[in-house]
């Protein structure tokens, strides 16, 4: 009880904390849009996802005057990862997931520069300060700071894999037709995008088997508490989702049609879908600095964000490529962008680092349980909050859009082609 009401107190706490805070950001920027002014000195970002693209709009509105801001995202549009699993059992809103950029950033006048490229190489400083990056047009870029933002890699439904957003529309639907085909589809992995697609595939076509294996006895991954599990389970079950927990089976490969041995028999697919995380996109630093990669895969940074081998000092880094926290979500990747953002210019200025520590808030989720229901998902360590609620077919899409400055769903680029 105690627990719940204590909960309740940080929640209006933190909404105050964070109204104030946009408060204060407003007036920043509407002071520096009227002091600004251009320059050539180079803050690189690599990747303008969810971590990439905050650190981006943050930076634009408050480097000091001298400073630009170059952008170089490989991918045509934002793409929405977690309305994936959704689009990929459901038709008719594929384009939804593909957002337009550069309205989010409301920059000054020349403060950034936006490239649609490959960074091939990062080349640091001798002495760790400052770089080159080379990217696939063969242009070689100076820059006094660099962050890496570029992400994690995986297929659908994870991630779409595809750098433009015909392409990106192409696999959702070959991958709809591949499940709309079938009879005995098998998901591999009890994370969110497995647990959402199942259901949704479940109840879209109720007709069919749909059995979801995941190698631990609870659903979805380290953060999410035991209530929430509970919850998960028993709605899966309900629309008939087959579980199949604590048990990390063979996967055959190559194959399109089979049976997956299970302890207690063996299961038929001819729809196998993998859901079993993405690999940390960190070939870029492992060759300029190999010891900042850490066991896992990801890049082991300070608690400034910055990469933790000193030879690369004015490198920084947000997102899932990085192995702060347990929480990796477009929430905690947003926070550590303003961080890095502002860890920039403390340096630029010759002020103290601030210190990213992860909060609790900053692993609050909402996931779907079939086609029209959900829950919010928030705690604090101490208490767990399970909120039910209902859900659109597009999910949160069209808030998505409004809140990175684009009108739903209206696509400048679209309407040309």
């Amino acid at each position: 009880m105690f627990a719940n009401i204590f909960l309740l107190v940080k929640l209006f706490a933190l909404i105050i904390r964070q109204s104030s805070a946009h408060l204060r950001q407003f007036f920043h920027h509407l002071i520096h849009r009227l002091t600004y002014r251009p320059g050539i000195k180079n803050i690189v970002i690599v990747g303008a996802s969810f971590a990439g693209y905050n650190a981006a709009r943050h930076l634009v509105n408050c480097i000091p005057s001298g400073y630009r801001v170059v952008i170089i995202e490989k991918n045509s549009h934002f793409q929405l990862t977690w309305v994936l699993p959704r689009f990929c059992v459901v038709d008719g809103h594929d384009a939804k997931a593909f957002i337009p950029y550069g309205s989010y950033l409301r920059a000054p006048k020349d403060s950034y520069i936006w490239l649609q490229d490959t960074v091939e190489e990062i080349a640091p400083g001798e002495d760790g300060r400052g770089g080159k990056v080379r990217v696939t047009s063969g242009e070689v870029i100076d820059y006094e700071y660099l962050v890496l933002a570029t992400g994690s890699s995986a297929g659908l439904p994870s991630r779409v894999d595809q750098q433009d957003k015909c392409s990106g529309m192409e696999a959702l639907l070959q991958h709809r037709k591949k499940i709309e085909s079938a009879s005995d589809i098998v998901v591999i992995g009890g994370g969110p995008a497995g647990v959402e697609l199942a259901a949704d595939a479940k109840e879209r076509f109720p007709d069919k088997n749909v059995t979801l294996i995941h190698s631990r006895r609870t659903l979805l991954n380290d953060g999410f508490g035991t209530k929430l599990h509970d919850v998960m389970r028993k709605g899966l079950e309900k629309i008939g989702v087959k579980l199949v927990l604590g048990q990390k089976p063979a996967i055959p490969l190559g194959v399109t049609e089979g049976n997956i041995q299970l302890s207690d028999g063996s299961v038929h697919f001819d729809c196998l879908i993998k859901c079993t995380g993405q690999v940390p996109n960190t070939d870029l630093i492992r060759f300029a600095a190999a010891s900042a990669i850490s066991k896992s895969g990801h890049i082991h940074v300070k608690p400034s964000l910055q990469i933790s081998d000193d030879k690369c000092a004015s490198i920084y880094a947000a997102g899932d490529v990085i192995d702060a926290g347990d929480t990796k979500n477009g929430r905690s990747a947003m926070q550590q962008g303003q961080v890095v953002a502002d860890n920039i210019v403390r340096d630029i200025r010759g002020k103290k680092q601030i210190e990213y520590c992860q909060e609790w808030w900053e692993g609050a989720t909402t996931l779907t349980i079939g086609l029209k229901k959900g829950v919010t998902y928030i705690t604090d360590g101490q208490a767990e909050w399970v909120i039910s609620m209902s859900r659109k077919i597009e999910l949160d899409s069209a808030r998505v859009w409004k809140f990175l400055g684009v009108k739903p769903y209206e696509d400048p680029a679209a309407a040309k082609s």
